[in-house]
């Protein structure tokens, strides 16, 4: 035991945070769609509600609800922008396929600690910087989910007003 190396350790245990920064990023991203998926829904039943009551012969909607109602269709546009913005592919780094082709050509013959410590090298590079884009897109999501929440709130607040006046 005591002659054992760590270093396959390390690397499994890299590979797992690299696999995690992956599911990350796509978890992030499918969230973001259903954002700009729920938001177009409430903006559209918005529009709708509103061709209902304006379509009410001499109905006149209430100033107050159409203030709600601007402030809830700006609140489901930024919503909406922060969904898609979660989408851009950003700066992720990977290795390219011109530095594999080199090191098969000058490092093939590597030891196999040499090897090992190199591809987890890369590796921890990728995660660092991936872990920074995922928390950059995690804001980007909760500012997106926050503006929707808002937009809702608006929303509600125009129907109480409709449905009392």
């Amino acid at each position: 035991m005591s002659g054992e190396r760590g270093s396959s350790v390390y690397a499994d245990y890299i590979k797992e945070q690299l696999a995690a920064q992956d599911s990350r990023k796509s978890s992030i991203e499918q969230r973001g769609i259903a954002v700009i998926t729920t938001s177009g829904t409430l903006v559209s039943l918005l529009f709708g509600l509103v061709a209902v009551l304006t379509g009410v012969k001499g109905y006149e909607l209430p100033d107050e609800a159409k203030s709600w109602l601007n402030d809830a269709t700006v609140a489901f546009v930024v919503a909406a922008i922060g969904g898609i913005a979660t989408n851009l592919p950003l700066f992720y780094i990977g290795v390219r396929a011109d530095q594999l082709d080199g090191a098969v050509k000058r490092r093939w013959n590597d030891s196999l600690e040499d090897a090992e410590q190199r591809v987890a090298a890369t590796r921890v590079k990728v995660i660092a910087r991936a872990t920074r884009l995922n928390t950059i897109k995690g804001f980007i999501l909760m500012g997106a989910i926050s503006a929707e929440v808002i937009a809702v709130i608006f929303l509600t607040l125009a129907i109480r007003v409709v449905l009392n006046a």
